[in-house]
């Protein structure tokens, strides 16, 4: 069952949200340039079984819409507890991926009292001290005419690629419009996230709640040393690298991502 897409209304934005079996509430915070229906079906199908699971399209992107002509990961924090706000949801579980964990975890920071526990999947904590990825991938990233099989080629390791002939079969079809003035706004709002004294390496220390960090060690996109550096600074985090996975470990292996987070989750 697909559930229908509903609409809150924002300062400055509508915000498209949908909503997957019932629980306690899990917040899904997707990545850089994608909508809600980029989420693994299938991690979100075994997710749903015990969580009512909530994906949302960031404002401007998909069916969300947006008259801000610029904004910062805070602005997307902010709205990520005015969508709680409105579907009257005190208290969530959060899962943010990539981008997405930099807006889980600012989040946090801003509103540990509205988290029960934190997963960051594929994340930094941005400022000078994040690893970059290669030239080579940072160039696909940020050209906008690259074809999407050197998108796709991002998201798994080589060897991986190398034997999966056709890699866009583990991925959900996507049919929501792309906005590309909103992804040059995120663009810029990573780039902020990425400065000296940005991100929020200085206030994870103030993080009390369950942190789960888990990425691929083969991640092209966000290095897995970066959840490294994550877990020295988030005192008393659990931290799992998944063996010859990319940044796509949702799509790679769906029911080892899941499985990780419902175990983090039940704990």
């Amino acid at each position: 069952m697909n559930p229908e897409v509903k609409y809150a209304e924002l300062a400055g934005a509508k915000i498209a949200y949908k909503m997957y079996g019932s629980g306690e509430p899990l917040v899904m915070c997707t990545g850089y340039a994608t909508n809600m229906d980029l989420w693994s079906t299938d991690v979100v199908d075994s997710l749903r079984q015990k969580y009512q699971v909530i994906v949302f399209d960031y404002r401007g992107m998909g069916y969300s819409t947006n008259t801000d002509s610029s904004f910062t990961i805070n602005t997307l924090a902010t709205d990520v507890n005015n969508l709680l706000i409105a579907l009257k949801i005190p208290k969530a579980h959060v899962l943010g991926w990539s981008m997405g964990g930099y807006v889980a975890q600012m989040f946090a920071v801003n509103y540990p009292e509205k988290v029960a526990k934190l997963v960051l999947y594929a994340t930094d904590c941005g400022d000078t001290i994040t690893v970059n990825p290669s030239q080579e991938i940072i160039n696909i990233l940020s050209n906008p005419s690259s074809t999407p099989e050197e998108l796709l080629g991002t998201l798994f390791p080589d060897d991986w690629l190398a034997t999966h002939a056709e890699p866009w079969k583990f991925l959900p079809e996507a049919v929501e419009p792309y906005h590309d003035t909103t992804i040059g706004l995120q663009y810029f709002a990573v780039q902020q996230w990425l400065t000296p004294g940005g991100g929020s390496v200085d206030r994870l220390n103030q993080l009390n709640m369950p942190v789960l960090l888990i990425c691929g060690d083969q991640d092209k996109v966000v290095p897995s040393v970066n959840s490294t550096i994550l877990a020295g600074y988030i005192p008393g985090s659990t931290l799992i690298s998944v063996e010859d996975s990319g940044h796509g470990l949702m799509y790679q292996l769906p029911a080892t991502f899941a499985g990780y987070v419902l175990t983090f989750l039940a704990e």
